[in-house]
């Protein structure tokens, strides 16, 4: 009789940790930190643009005054319901502008899948849902400021030197170059602190060097 209750006192006692445990994972999906989970996809795939360039150079010497949009480059736009995404590749079917083809696109090295979409911001089964910013982390607004100001895209040359407005560009040289840091800040639909404002972060791509960071995680 002894030995029956103790092998139940065990049983429960089991249980209850096997309770413990599902619900602290449960916990820790729920505690989904949106904010952080943007912000680092959004640089990795930055600093994945800047290694793509610093590999595999797409500079071509030639009388293509087109020549800057084979660059390596990240192109954040606007989803025809006016949500935001963005795309890295490699533009080269001339006179198309921007990476209109996922054919275009890098491949993220994570989930194997094209970093793309198009304007309808539709995953399809090879590309990632983790670009399309409004519908998977809820940004609703990028403000882009200092060397990057009034463009969408962002390139880089073969020294990892960055480069902004090169999807269309208007000359074939190198004045596009950025000769300031590049600020990209984004806004959630989340008030997380309870400030009365929304989440913002801001991500900074340095002049010349192209180091891009987290503001406020430098080491990042």
């Amino acid at each position: 009789m002894k030995n029956k209750s103790a092998f139940t006192m065990i049983e429960l006692v089991f249980v209850i940790v096997v309770l413990g445990i599902l619900a602290s994972i449960a916990m820790g999906r729920m505690d989904r930190d949106l904010k952080q989970e943007a912000s680092s996809t959004i640089l990795s795939h930055i600093r994945l643009t800047q290694q793509l360039a610093l590999r595999d150079n797409k500079h071509q010497a030639n009388n293509d005054t087109n020549w800057y949009t084979r660059y390596w480059q990240m192109e954040y736009l606007s989803c025809d319901n006016g949500d935001y995404f963005y795309r890295v590749g490699s533009h080269y079917n001339h006179p198309n502008w921007g990476i209109d083809i996922k054919e275009e696109a890098a491949i993220d090295s994570i989930d194997g899948k094209y970093i793309w979409s198009d304007e309808s911001c539709i995953p399809e089964s090879d590309t990632s849902e983790n670009v399309l910013l409004t519908k998977k982390f809820g940004i609703s607004n990028i403000t882009n400021t200092g060397g990057c100001a009034a463009v969408t895209d962002i390139g880089f040359d073969y020294l990892g030197r960055p480069y902004n407005g090169i999807a269309m560009p208007t000359t074939a040289d190198f004045s596009n170059i950025m000769t300031t840091d590049c600020n990209l800040t984004f806004t959630m639909s989340t008030d997380e602190d309870n400030d009365g404002n929304d989440d913002t972060f801001t991500i900074t791509i340095e002049a010349e060097t192209g180091y891009s960071f987290i503001v406020g995680q430098e080491a990042s």
